[in-house]
């Protein structure tokens, strides 16, 4: 089905928001109920490569998120019609977002292909795929229904 053409700017703009939402508000989550400092301080490999929580860059996480969903929402606007209106559109832009910047992701961290191929990172996927899978859905289905709205 095809979608009603929307503008660029209008349609990366709501992706970049609602990544931006559920980015924090999992985040926050996990990060007080899964201890991830606590985790990154007693995994040498970890504490290592992380950043201290008070560290200007890790306080600015999710100011940043707003342009790292614009560069993400500008790579998934051609495939708009893939997405918004289709069955299961939700789902294809969920499996998409993970498969991308997750397992498939080309840079060497944990959990992505490459990290397990070149790093010796320890994984654990309880450790940050539980926050990743969730906060992917969430954003997916939130983003996919407001899409619908405006465009009927």
């Amino acid at each position: 089905m095809f979608v009603k053409r929307e503008s660029p700017l209008r349609f990366i703009s709501r992706f970049s928001v609602i990544h931006t939402l559920t980015y924090a508000v999992f985040g926050i989550l996990f990060m007080f109920f899964s201890d991830y400092f606590s985790y990154f301080d007693s995994d040498e490999m970890m504490s290592l490569v992380m950043k201290p929580i008070d560290a200007l860059s890790v306080r600015l996480a999710v100011p940043v998120q707003l342009v790292r969903g614009a560069i993400l929402g500008s790579a998934i606007y051609p495939f708009r019609n893939n997405i918004i209106r289709e069955d299961f559109g939700w789902l294809k832009l969920a499996w998409l977002m993970f498969a991308l910047t997750s397992i498939g992701a080309v840079i060497t961290g944990p959990g992505s292909i490459e990290g397990l191929l070149y790093t010796n990172f320890s994984f654990d996927p309880l450790t940050g795929y539980p926050e990743i899978i969730l906060q992917i859905l969430a954003f997916s289905i939130l983003f996919t229904w407001w899409s619908n709205r405006k465009n009927r």
